[in-house]
């Protein structure tokens, strides 16, 4: 159930962008009755999912028309690009491709580390690295790109290739990093360069281009002293934000990336009769030291 107020002006999309507040134009009008909001009952293809999108991303056909809600966009609440929702689009793909899901499956879909459209990067990558001149595929830049070409496109904590990528989108930098898709812009030259500058970053960090994801990426308790390796993330400036959304945000040395929030704790509720329930708590049940029983779990993390 959701609620939202109507406001009066043109039906554009100027609910995603600042409006004067100072006129009377712009004021709230009310709720929206339910009747006005997006419905969806049994949707024809027998499923559908939500990683906070828009119900454009919620499954991948027999979606409700947009047209329907062309006088007030915002209920709609469509991402002008893919690159927004990739989580989204990459849980309808998992979902698309099962059948007769059971509980053993519906985790792995909820904790996949599957980088949605990576292999678009990775067929444009070695276009680029077959054209290449032999000065541009000296140093460090061979290994990493190797890496990346025969990454199997999953965030795993022990993928040295999911790294790689990572920081190669990283020395991409800017816009063309969030993209899901190279952009048809996007030259030889600028990939290779990429490359070049993620190999030193990998290498001035870590001493080495050949390092798990699960080193730099980590989950803890928020002002712990230890964490452990994980999987995934919200990397969405990188485009690879995964179905396992985790935020991540540096560690206190700045070594790493600690996640804290998101997916780091998950729960599967499978609505049968009775319901059944999975919960995976990697921090323990109990925060403080000092709280009585706290003494079984504290310490006993897993990820």
């Amino acid at each position: 159930m959701r609620g939202s107020g109507l406001r009066a002006g043109p039906p554009v999309d100027r609910s995603s962008r600042p409006i004067p507040g100072n006129t009377s134009a712009n004021d709230w009008k009310g709720i929206h009755a339910m009747s006005d909001l997006v419905q969806i009952e049994n949707p024809p293809c027998g499923w559908m999912q939500n990683c906070n999108c828009s119900p454009a991303a919620m499954m991948n056909h027999d979606q409700p028309p947009r047209t329907r809600y062309a006088e007030h966009p915002y209920l709609y609440n469509e991402s002008p690009s893919p690159d927004a929702r990739q989580r989204a689009e990459m849980v309808t793909d998992l979902l698309d491709a099962a059948a007769a899901v059971n509980a053993e499956q519906a985790i792995a879909i909820a904790f996949s580390t599957q980088v949605w459209h990576a292999e678009r990067w990775q067929a444009r990558l070695e276009s680029a690295w077959n054209h290449a001149k032999d000065a541009e595929q000296g140093g460090d830049t061979a290994p990493v790109c190797d890496l990346i070409r025969t990454w199997n496109r999953r965030a795993q904590p022990d993928s040295q290739g999911a790294l790689a990528y990572y920081f190669f989108k990283k020395a991409l930098g800017g816009d063309t990093a969030r993209k899901t898709e190279p952009p048809a812009s996007l030259t030889d030259g600028q990939l290779l360069e990429a490359l070049q500058k993620g190999a030193a970053l990998l290498k001035g960090r870590f001493g080495d281009v050949a390092v798990p994801y699960g080193r730099y990426f980590r989950v803890g308790r928020r002002g712990g002293d230890r964490t452990w390796p994980v999987g995934g993330g919200s990397l969405q400036d990188l485009g690879m934000a995964t179905p396992r959304a985790i935020s991540f945000a540096p560690s206190r040395d700045g070594k790493q990336q600690v996640g804290h929030t998101g997916q780091s704790s998950t729960q599967i509720v499978i609505m049968t009769d009775p319901p059944e329930s999975y919960a995976v708590i990697p921090l323990g049940e109990i925060h403080f030291l000092n709280k009585p029983g706290a003494e079984p779990w504290h310490g006993k993390e897993r990820s």
